[in-house]
Protein backbone atom coordinates (compact mmCIF):
# COMPACT_ATOMS: atom_id res chain seq x y z
CA UNK A 1 0.00 0.00 0.00
CA UNK A 2 2.95 2.23 0.62
CA UNK A 3 4.50 1.89 -2.61
CA UNK A 4 1.11 2.63 -4.08
CA UNK A 5 0.61 6.05 -2.29
CA UNK A 6 4.37 6.77 -2.61
CA UNK A 7 3.77 5.87 -6.76
CA UNK A 8 0.62 8.24 -6.74
CA UNK A 9 2.57 11.10 -5.30
CA UNK A 10 5.26 10.75 -7.33
CA UNK A 11 2.87 10.58 -10.84
CA UNK A 12 1.13 13.90 -9.06
CA UNK A 13 4.38 15.45 -8.69
CA UNK A 14 5.70 14.55 -12.25
CA UNK A 15 2.50 15.50 -14.03
CA UNK A 16 2.40 19.07 -12.10
CA UNK A 17 5.91 19.45 -12.71
CA UNK A 18 5.05 19.35 -16.50
CA UNK A 19 2.88 21.31 -17.09
CA UNK A 20 4.45 24.12 -14.72
CA UNK A 21 7.41 23.44 -17.47
CA UNK A 22 5.52 23.47 -20.54
CA UNK A 23 2.95 26.61 -19.02
CA UNK A 24 5.56 28.86 -17.59
CA UNK A 25 7.27 31.36 -20.01
CA UNK A 26 11.10 32.55 -19.87
CA UNK A 27 11.44 35.51 -17.82
CA UNK A 28 12.57 38.44 -20.01
CA UNK A 29 15.44 41.51 -19.23
CA UNK A 30 13.08 44.72 -19.67
CA UNK A 31 15.27 45.34 -22.55
CA UNK A 32 18.02 44.24 -24.51
CA UNK A 33 21.56 44.98 -22.44
CA UNK A 34 23.14 46.54 -25.69
CA UNK A 35 20.33 48.92 -25.95
CA UNK A 36 21.21 50.92 -23.17
CA UNK A 37 24.38 51.06 -24.27
CA UNK A 38 22.85 53.08 -27.67
CA UNK A 39 21.04 55.40 -25.92
CA UNK A 40 22.95 58.07 -28.43
CA UNK A 41 20.52 56.75 -31.35
CA UNK A 42 17.49 56.66 -28.88
CA UNK A 43 15.96 59.37 -31.11
CA UNK A 44 16.66 57.85 -34.46
CA UNK A 45 15.12 54.20 -33.03
CA UNK A 46 11.69 55.93 -33.47
CA UNK A 47 9.81 54.37 -36.29
CA UNK A 48 7.49 57.20 -38.16
CA UNK A 49 4.10 56.06 -39.49
CA UNK A 50 2.37 57.50 -42.62
CA UNK A 51 -0.76 56.62 -44.34
CA UNK A 52 -1.57 53.67 -45.91
CA UNK A 53 -0.81 51.70 -42.54
CA UNK A 54 1.53 49.64 -44.64
CA UNK A 55 3.98 52.24 -45.37
CA UNK A 56 6.59 53.19 -42.68
CA UNK A 57 9.05 56.11 -42.51
CA UNK A 58 12.09 56.78 -40.95
CA UNK A 59 13.83 59.74 -39.77
CA UNK A 60 17.66 59.76 -41.25
CA UNK A 61 19.58 59.27 -37.77
CA UNK A 62 23.73 59.75 -36.82
CA UNK A 63 25.84 60.03 -40.11
CA UNK A 64 23.26 59.55 -42.65
CA UNK A 65 22.11 55.82 -41.17
CA UNK A 66 18.43 55.09 -40.50
CA UNK A 67 17.77 52.95 -37.36
CA UNK A 68 14.28 51.15 -36.56
CA UNK A 69 13.11 49.15 -34.02
CA UNK A 70 11.54 45.63 -35.36
CA UNK A 71 9.83 42.87 -33.62
CA UNK A 72 11.21 39.64 -34.09
CA UNK A 73 9.51 37.01 -33.09
CA UNK A 74 7.36 39.91 -31.13
CA UNK A 75 10.32 41.25 -29.37
CA UNK A 76 11.64 44.38 -29.88
CA UNK A 77 15.16 44.86 -30.91
CA UNK A 78 16.81 47.88 -32.99
CA UNK A 79 18.51 47.74 -36.40
CA UNK A 80 20.37 49.45 -38.88
CA UNK A 81 18.88 49.37 -42.17
CA UNK A 82 21.50 48.37 -44.33
CA UNK A 83 20.68 47.82 -47.66
CA UNK A 84 24.49 45.79 -48.29
CA UNK A 85 23.57 43.02 -46.53
CA UNK A 86 22.36 39.80 -48.20
CA UNK A 87 20.17 38.65 -44.78
CA UNK A 88 19.09 40.44 -41.87
CA UNK A 89 21.91 39.77 -38.77
CA UNK A 90 21.39 39.21 -35.35
CA UNK A 91 23.04 39.68 -32.29
CA UNK A 92 22.92 36.19 -30.27
CA UNK A 93 21.88 37.69 -27.19
CA UNK A 94 18.54 39.23 -29.62
CA UNK A 95 18.36 36.38 -31.01
CA UNK A 96 17.84 34.39 -27.79
CA UNK A 97 15.94 36.80 -26.42
CA UNK A 98 13.21 36.67 -29.42
CA UNK A 99 13.32 32.74 -28.12
CA UNK A 100 16.01 31.55 -31.29
CA UNK A 101 18.74 29.76 -29.90
CA UNK A 102 21.32 28.01 -31.56
CA UNK A 103 24.36 25.51 -30.56
CA UNK A 104 28.16 25.88 -31.78
CA UNK A 105 27.14 23.32 -34.53
CA UNK A 106 25.13 26.05 -36.25
CA UNK A 107 27.82 28.37 -36.90
CA UNK A 108 28.80 27.09 -40.56
CA UNK A 109 28.38 30.09 -42.65
CA UNK A 110 31.71 32.64 -43.39
CA UNK A 111 30.94 35.82 -42.61
CA UNK A 112 32.49 39.56 -42.91
CA UNK A 113 31.34 41.73 -40.84
CA UNK A 114 33.02 45.45 -39.82
CA UNK A 115 34.89 43.31 -36.99
CA UNK A 116 36.27 40.74 -39.17
CA UNK A 117 35.55 37.43 -40.62
CA UNK A 118 33.66 34.88 -38.48
CA UNK A 119 31.14 32.48 -38.51
CA UNK A 120 27.40 32.49 -38.66
CA UNK A 121 24.09 30.57 -37.80
CA UNK A 122 21.18 30.50 -40.81
CA UNK A 123 18.14 30.46 -39.29
CA UNK A 124 14.37 31.52 -40.43
CA UNK A 125 12.62 34.08 -37.97
CA UNK A 126 9.09 33.11 -37.44
CA UNK A 127 8.36 37.07 -38.15
CA UNK A 128 9.98 40.73 -38.11
CA UNK A 129 7.54 43.32 -37.65
CA UNK A 130 8.70 46.99 -38.00
CA UNK A 131 4.84 48.73 -37.14
CA UNK A 132 2.50 47.51 -39.78
CA UNK A 133 4.86 45.50 -41.67
CA UNK A 134 5.25 42.17 -40.92
CA UNK A 135 7.23 39.34 -42.85
CA UNK A 136 7.10 35.84 -41.76
CA UNK A 137 10.03 33.13 -42.28
CA UNK A 138 12.95 35.43 -43.01
CA UNK A 139 16.04 34.13 -43.74
CA UNK A 140 18.43 35.52 -41.38
CA UNK A 141 22.33 35.18 -39.83
CA UNK A 142 23.11 35.10 -35.94
CA UNK A 143 26.64 36.22 -34.71
CA UNK A 144 28.42 36.78 -31.60
CA UNK A 145 27.75 39.65 -30.00
CA UNK A 146 31.75 40.29 -30.08
CA UNK A 147 31.18 40.25 -33.77
CA UNK A 148 28.04 42.38 -34.37
CA UNK A 149 27.73 45.61 -33.27
CA UNK A 150 24.38 46.50 -33.83
CA UNK A 151 21.55 44.43 -35.90
CA UNK A 152 21.53 44.49 -38.91
CA UNK A 153 18.13 44.98 -41.53
CA UNK A 154 19.42 43.28 -44.78
CA UNK A 155 17.97 42.28 -47.87
CA UNK A 156 16.14 38.92 -46.66
CA UNK A 157 13.82 41.71 -45.35
CA UNK A 158 13.86 44.87 -47.66
CA UNK A 159 13.57 42.90 -50.75
CA UNK A 160 10.58 41.28 -49.88
CA UNK A 161 9.11 44.63 -49.40
CA UNK A 162 7.07 46.30 -52.18
CA UNK A 163 9.16 49.18 -51.90
CA UNK A 164 12.07 50.59 -50.54
CA UNK A 165 12.91 54.30 -51.00
CA UNK A 166 14.74 57.49 -49.85
CA UNK A 167 13.34 61.53 -49.64
CA UNK A 168 14.05 64.34 -47.88
CA UNK A 169 15.84 62.55 -45.45
CA UNK A 170 13.75 59.88 -44.64
CA UNK A 171 13.72 56.22 -45.59
CA UNK A 172 9.62 54.64 -46.81
CA UNK A 173 9.09 51.09 -46.07
CA UNK A 174 6.43 49.69 -47.95
CA UNK A 175 4.18 47.14 -47.41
Amino acid sequence: MRSELFFAVLVLFVSVAGVWYIEMKPLRPAAPTHMAENNAHKDELKVYFAAPASEVRVKRGVHNQFYVTAAVNHWPASFLVDTGASHVAIRESDAAAAGVFTTMTDYTHAVRTANGETKAALVILNSVEIGELKLDDVKAFILPDEQLGMNLLGMSFLSRLKGVEASNGELILKG
